[in-house]
């Protein structure tokens, strides 16, 4: 009760000054989590909001937020927060970053901590919280190993028939072996980089995803191949075209196009 209430405070004031913030988001299901800390979450409030996107992160998703964390650099400021921001954007979108607190081993074939009851009761609870507390359609956008948590939840919610908890979803630069079955019915947004060279997250692989759905989900689908940018001497896999490295633009435009036709 003590994490919701200071949640709910913090969520509060950033609502009237529009301030970026970590808000702590409570554990929702009633099983014990292995770690009892609050999910963090990064909040960029948008400027006009129409609807709320919660990002899940690739690698092993945990960024290491702190309360006092004010702003975040790198792909999250150029690809995420103009998306809140209408002097880059028409600002219609809250743009949430979520933080997991236990590291989620990234798998040599495939992700599966992200397919754990944990992993996926902390984004219910993040999606639900946030729902309540701005009233606005949910997008739920995975990128690279953030795909498969996507794609995993999304099968939760088909499970439980709770699918009415998300607007849409954006799949980007998706880790292979992330996928919807044939029986998704959910307006979902493809991204990736035509210079992609993560053998992890390929394009053959999520433009296979793509025509699958095309051929089963009768609801809004697109695939958006991001061109510019640039190579960076790091791995492949964490930087440069995967992340979008000087082609954020490209990237939240095609976003904000698709969740706003939508």
């Amino acid at each position: 009760m003590r994490f919701i209430s200071t949640s709910l405070v913090a969520l509060a004031a950033c609502i009237h000054c529009a301030v970026a913030q970590v808000i702590p988001v409570s554990y929702g299901a009633q099983d014990s989590p292995s770690n009892p800390e609050p999910t963090l979450t990064f909040l960029w409030p948008g400027s006009s909001p129409k609807a709320t996107l919660i990002y899940i992160p690739g690698g092993e998703g945990r960024l290491g937020l702190t309360p006092e964390r004010k702003n975040l650099g790198g792909f999250y400021g150029a690809t995420l927060k103009p998306l809140s921001d209408r002097n880059l954007s028409t600002g219609s979108m809250n743009v949430v970053v979520f933080d997991s607190p236990v590291l989620l081993p990234v798998g040599a074939n495939y992700p599966v901590s992200r397919t754990s009851a944990e992993h996926l009761a902390r984004i219910e609870s993040v999606v639900r919280y946030y729902q309540s507390s701005y009233g606005l359609p949910v997008w739920l956008m995975g990128h690279s190993n953030g795909a498969a948590s996507l794609t995993e939840f999304y099968a939760m919610l088909q499970r439980d028939n709770k699918t009415d908890l998300l607007a849409g979803a954006i799949y980007s630069s998706a880790r292979n072996g992330a996928r919807f079955d044939n029986k998704t019915q959910l307006a979902i947004l493809f991204l990736a980089h035509e210079k992609d060279a993560c053998a992890k997250s390929t394009n053959y692989s999520s433009r296979r995803v793509f025509e699958e759905q095309r051929s089963t989900n009768k609801q809004r689908l697109d695939y958006v191949l991001i061109r510019g940018g640039e190579s960076q001497g790091a791995d492949v896999c964490s930087s440069g075209f995967h992340m979008f490295y000087g082609a954020g633009a490209e990237a939240y435009q095609a976003i904000e196009a698709f969740v706003l036709a939508h």
